[in-house]
């Protein structure tokens, strides 16, 4: 049975962040007070939980939902979203978005090349190019 492994994003702070799950209630943490944040605090709502997908790219990095992920041409950038309960890479070509199974992505040689919180302008750059 694999672990299931989660990362946080602190949108406000614009930082990575701790989290827990407590008495099946999700936690979140402001690293400059110290202060957990439940549902019951509008500041919840600032957090992001990424659910790790189980797969290592080309270079052996755990692949997390939002990762973005390069196929080495510099052409597609491909998004890792987790939707209708499975992991799939996307990526928007001229018309109309593309979606591929990740694990298919990941056969490719794939590697992660950034996220879309600390690296969006990754995913702007190729499209346009």
């Amino acid at each position: 049975m694999r672990e299931i492994k989660f990362r946080c994003w602190d949108r406000f702070k614009q930082r990575w962040s701790n989290y827990k799950i407590n008495d099946g209630t999700v936690y979140f943490m402001d690293k400059n007070t110290g202060v957990w944040y439940g549902s019951y605090n509008k500041r919840y709502k600032d957090f992001n939980l990424m659910q790790c997908a189980g797969l290592n790219d080309k270079n052996d990095r755990e692949i997390y939902e939002g990762d973005i992920l390069s196929d080495g041409n510099n052409k597609k950038p491909y998004k890792v979203i987790f939707e209708n309960g499975s992991f799939r890479a996307e990526f928007e070509g001229d018309f109309e978005e593309y979606s591929f199974d990740l694990i298919d992505v990941v056969v490719q040689g794939c590697e992660v090349v950034g996220n879309i919180y600390e690296n969006p302008e990754l995913m702007e750059e190729r499209i346009n190019d």
